[in-house]
């Protein structure tokens, strides 16, 4: 070959290897974000078969590890949760539960780097983190608060600790009893609760955080301070149980490192606020003897291991009946719960008619099962008529306000001992906790099949 042919052909190869990089390089971006917009006009077809890589498909896993800063109210209205120590006395509900709390921080392997602050008022009104040793932090709890200290405003307290987490990258822990009793020189304050709270913690909405809102109630030693002041000012308890909240702000699988493997017992009383999964894995399960398909059913693609498109055709007086496996590990403990799903996760239908007739968690049958191990629960379908050839069917979790957020709801907390476990305004509270992801996502996930009528 002569020189001249051989700088010819070695320029088209080179210039057939970058043509070929870069078609190379543009399909793995793709994978990462969202698919760019196309012009072209005529449709294309659905596939019928997942890609190749969906059977290998998991939850996106949360961190092993966090970084972590606990802030403690120790407010005069914080007193009566930590009476002091003594040897005949037991400890209160709260205390209990706090000391493991901060000894999980201390000394559990799931805490990198810890942090603790005393959150208080100073002479003007300002909040005041005083940073202080674990060893501080846990003589507070168990010892009791023996000084005279202001309460921090509500908004003020959550605006400066999650500004201090967030500069930090740590996930923020905020234990109080939430009652927010504005200065008497500020009424409106009591108006404007709802909007003050969103204000104040707008960084969390800006840096995409989520925000876990735990209840629990202890018994309660001393003068309690109500939000509204007539007819008391103040009253003396003695053992009446008052609600008092762990708030956990901080990236989304973070949070869930704290509340599932910090925390661990959680209460009843749950609120997850930002929580939201482009996908879960999920199947139609059709080939399982376990979940034995009923009528005229079967996957559109007859080898793959996920089935995420299926061919049907109910006859009549005999419906199809199939289960959908969903992998919802990832979702909060309280979302994983039979009862909450049964309650709570719903479909929306094209050009079909479907409902829902079950929802089971996986048992120790599915688990020794190794095609629906993968699978954390099991949603079963009945289908009696199609409106279309083809469409869609999805399950989807909308996002939620518990209704135990206005159960512990008052307008007027000054008797705890007429209303136990009632927060004042807690529900305007919340509100302002909503209004900060109501443009997000309107479920906390969605899981679609896609259907074609059978011949």
């Amino acid at each position: 070959m002569s020189l001249k042919k051989y700088k010819s052909h070695t320029s088209y190869l080179l210039l057939g290897m970058l043509l070929l990089s870069g078609c190379f390089e543009k399909k793995s971006a793709n994978q990462e974000t969202e698919p760019a917009a196309t012009t072209e006009q005529t449709p294309q077809p659905e596939p019928i078969a997942p890609a190749a890589d969906e059977s290998m498909e998991t939850p996106v896993s949360a961190p092993d590890k966090v970084d972590v800063q606990v802030y403690l109210e120790i407010s005069n209205g914080m007193k009566g949760f930590m009476p002091q120590a003594a040897a005949d006395k037991e400890p209160t509900g709260f205390q209990s539960k706090l000391n493991k709390l901060i000894s999980e921080v201390q000394d559990g392997r799931y805490v990198v780097s810890k942090s603790y602050y005393l959150a208080k008022q100073d002479a003007k009104g300002n909040p005041v983190l005083d940073s202080v040793s674990y060893q501080t932090m846990k003589g507070t709890i168990v010892g009791g608060i023996k000084s005279d200290v202001l309460g921090t405003p509500l908004p003020a307290m959550l605006e400066v600790a999650l500004k201090n987490a967030v500069s930090q990258n740590a996930v923020s822990i905020i234990v109080s009893d939430f009652i927010h009793g504005p200065d008497p020189r500020k009424p409106e304050q009591f108006i404007s609760l709802d909007s003050d709270i969103r204000s104040s913690l707008k960084l969390a909405e800006q840096k995409g955080l989520a925000i876990a809102v735990l209840a629990d109630a202890s018994e309660f030693y001393g003068s309690y301070h109500p939000a509204v002041k007539k007819p008391e000012i103040k009253r003396t308890l003695n053992g009446e149980l008052i609600p008092y909240y762990i708030w956990v702000i901080g990236k989304q699988q973070e949070v869930q490192v704290v509340t599932s493997k910090v925390l661990r017992q959680l209460p009843a009383q749950q609120a997850y606020f930002g929580f939201s999964y482009t996908s879960v894995p999920f199947s139609a399960l059709l080939k399982s003897k376990t979940f034995k398909p009923n009528g005229n059913v079967y996957c559109a693609s007859r080898t793959a291991e996920v089935c995420k498109s299926i061919n049907l055709l109910p006859e009549k007086n005999v419906p199809v009946e199939f289960t959908i496996g969903l992998n919802l590990n990832n979702l909060p403990l309280s979302m994983q719960q039979s009862t909450y799903l049964k309650s709570n996760l719903k479909l929306k239908n094209n050009g079909i008619k479907a409902s829902i007739l079950s929802v089971q968690a996986a048992d120790e049958n599915t688990k020794a099962t190794p095609e629906l191990a993968k699978y954390s629960h099991f949603v079963n379908l009945q289908v009696p008529q199609l409106t279309a050839s083809s469409g869609a069917i999805s399950l989807h979790l909308p996002q939620q306000t518990p209704n135990w957020i206005a159960a512990w709801s008052t307008t007027n907390d000054n008797n705890p001992a007429a209303a136990p476990k009632k927060t004042y305004q807690l529900t305007k509270i919340i509100e302002g906790v909503y209004a900060l992801y109501r443009d997000r996502s309107e479920d906390v996930f969605q899981a679609t099949i896609q259907f074609n009528k059978a011949d």
